[in-house]
């Protein structure tokens, strides 16, 4: 047998996990010595609210902040993301460090759910159990995207919601892709109701780490119920009312506490009104910019009226000025998807270039991706779904490239895919080459 090429010794899921770990273990370790030199918990200011309510979960205090001239708000944030940093400060204490370690694990695992996720969307002679070694499949190929992608490793290393939201919204997928057969598929798929409680309670628990996927998840579910056969929609309303099943099963707690405390059904948290004049004012620019809230008419305000005067005050500035809304709507679309970091800290000449020679590649390989799979609802829906539901979202709201990170991980599915294409295209005119010159 041939010698592989050179390239071909490193096709191995086993090695593209050990690099994983060792890039955001690394990253983890920059990250703590910046944050300990600057003086600071971590990059971001929504760190010390989360780790503030983490601390109110541990000691068993009321789960509330008190901010805005000390006015308590009790769903400020949702449980999710408090209850995480909760347990690694319970069993490690009050070291960072350790939740970035334990997060940097968490980004191995997206590593392999992007490689599980992927083979459910290749030809069975493609696939994990029947590939050859040192081949680089497709599914490879997008686990490798994944562990050596720097926004997905610098955001393991993040104490931010982000870390923890990525393998339960991927985990949902890779469920919802196991229950939405494709045309090819032979025989219905053992444990179905198993898949579908564990995409449930995922996505419930994604939810409660990052209320602005609630939306998500129905709409996929609609989109699955809608494209199934005749055949095949009475199993997918089946499957999708027991996801739903799951879904209220892991948020109901969270319901409950609401229904105590304000006398009302309180979903997520409450907020929503001061993101959505965040993105929708007369000083809005499309970035997020929160000192409205220390105007001395919002911050005595229990959160309650607050949100409601800001929901009010954001839906009266669309209405007045329809035509400002739609320029921030664009000026969002753009901030969005910018090829380099929006933030006014991150910006450089240098950054900006490095991060547009790895980023605008990388779009090239999804569009690729997305034009192979074109006439596939399914892989649109699941692999490319987030990205442009987020998009949508974030052209109401406040939006920079970072809310775009996350949306990403699946569609590095569809960049492989774009990777195959590209490569069976040069092979082909390769040959062609080689014919005609002959």
């Amino acid at each position: 047998m041939a010698e592989p090429r050179a390239i071909e010794r490193f096709a191995s899921l086993a090695l593209v996990l050990e690099w994983a770990l060792g890039l955001r273990v690394l990253a983890a370790d920059l990250v703590q010595w910046y944050t300990q030199r600057k003086g600071v918990l971590c990059v971001f200011p929504d760190t010390k609210v989360y780790w503030f309510l983490a601390g109110t979960i541990r000691d068993g205090t009321p789960y509330e902040v008190l901010d805005w001239g000390e006015i308590p708000h009790f769903a400020l944030r949702t449980p999710g993301y408090p209850l995480f940093l909760a347990v690694c400060r319970f069993l490690f204490g009050d070291r960072p460090i350790a939740v970035r370690l334990v997060q940097a694990g968490l980004g191995v695992l997206c590593v392999w759910l992007v490689y599980r996720l992927t083979d459910l969307f290749l030809p069975e002679r493609e696939r994990a159990g029947g590939e050859r070694p040192r081949r680089w499949t497709p599914a490879l190929v997008a686990a490798a995207l994944v562990a050596f992608n720097p926004y997905f490793i610098v955001t393991s290393a993040l104490i931010l919601t982000e870390a923890v939201f990525l393998p339960l919204m991927l985990f949902g997928l890779w469920a919802l892709a196991v229950l939405w057969t494709g045309d090819d598929a032979s025989a219905p798929r053992r444990r179905g109701w198993a898949w579908a409680l564990g995409a449930g309670f995922a996505w419930g628990a994604a939810v409660l780490v990052r209320p602005s996927w609630a939306l998500f998840p129905p709409a996929a579910l609609l989109a699955w119920v809608v494209a199934s056969g005749r055949g095949r929609r009475v199993a997918a309303v089946r499957g999708a009312g027991l996801v739903v099943l799951g879904t209220v099963v892991v948020m109901a707690p969270w319901w409950v506490r609401n229904e105590r405390l304000f006398g009302r059904f309180v979903p997520t948290a409450i907020w929503t009104g001061a993101s959505l004049y965040d993105g929708l004012n007369p000083r809005a620019t499309g970035a997020s910019n929160m000192d409205f809230m220390n105007d001395p008419a919002l911050w005595p305000l229990d959160e309650e009226t607050q949100d409601a005067l800001l929901r009010d005050r954001a839906l009266a500035f669309a209405r007045d000025r329809p035509g400002r809304a739609l320029g921030l709507a664009a000026v969002k679309f753009a901030r969005y998807w910018s090829p380099w970091p929006n933030a006014e800290s991150f910006r450089s000449p240098l950054v900006a270039l490095a991060s547009a020679t790895f980023t605008i590649p990388l779009f090239i390989l999804m569009a690729l991706g997305v034009w192979d799979r074109r006439r596939d609802p399914r892989a649109l829906v699941i692999l490319a779904g987030p990205l442009l539901y987020f998009c949508a979202m974030h052209m109401v709201f406040a939006s920079s490239m970072r809310y775009r990170i996350p949306a990403e991980m699946p569609a590095m599915v569809l960049a492989a895919i774009g990777v195959q294409r590209l490569s069976h295209r040069l092979a082909r005119d390769r040959d062609r080459s080689v014919v005609e010159s002959h």
